[in-house]
Parts: structure tokens; sequence; C-alpha cells
């Protein structure tokens, strides 16, 4: 007797996979190279899976949709929040710099650098 392998789609599974993984790190801030990484390979398997294997699609299809899905959180979500953490931070450095400090180590700068002229013959 022979038995009839069941042709399933690969790619669309791998795509549905890559598509899962790519929308958790789409919430992890500093994460996000790795999310467009496995956004695009799930978007590229899905987009395969759907038009290469004419009976199962619906896996592919939803591949293609996480992948989506995993861009946009990161774009409109994540990105937004990382920003404006890091804008808060920036302005609370720069609030607290003492100018006379960075005036005087700019003029110590400048010295040394004058000096290091001095010093060095002319050609």
């Amino acid at each position: 007797m022979e038995q009839t392998a069941k042709k399933g789609n690969g790619l669309g599974i791998a795509g549905f996979v890559l598509g899962i993984l790519a929308v958790v790190f789409s919430f992890i801030p500093l994460m996000g190279w790795l999310m467009w990484i496995l956004a695009i390979l799930a978007l590229v398997f899905g987009l395969v899976g759907c038009f290469g294997n004419k009976k199962s699609k619906s896996i592919a299809f939803i591949a293609v949709i996480l992948a989506i899905a995993a861009v946009c959180v990161n774009r409109f979500y994540t990105a937004p929040k990382v920003t404006k953490a890091l804008k808060s931070g920036l302005e609370e450095v720069l609030k607290n710099v003492d100018q006379e400090k960075v005036n005087e180590a700019v003029q110590e700068i400048g010295d040394a650098v004058k000096e290091a002229a001095e010093e060095t013959p002319a050609e």
C-alpha cells in the first residue's frame, strides 16, 4: 500500500513563527533591528507561501499580517516611547550642566593646543 504524503505549507509556517517572534520583539525597546529582520523574513516567507501553495494559504496569509502588525507596533507604539524617554533624559542632563566648568575645560583644551603648537618646530 502506498501512502500519499500530505503536502503542507512549510514556508507559510516558517513565516508564521517568524511573524510571532517579530511581534514579540516589536514591544522590546532597542530590539527593533531584530524585529525588522524577523518581520522582513516573515513577510517574504508568507508571500511565497501564499503564492506557492494552492491548498493551504491561510497560515501564510497570517504570517504576512503578523509581519505588518510587528512593524506597526514598533513604529507607532515602541519607537515614540523610546524617543520620548531619550529626549527627557537628554533635557535633564543639559539642565544639570555647569556652564562655568564647561568654559574652564574649553579654556584648558585651548591652552594645551597652543602649547603643543609652540613646541612643534615649524618646517
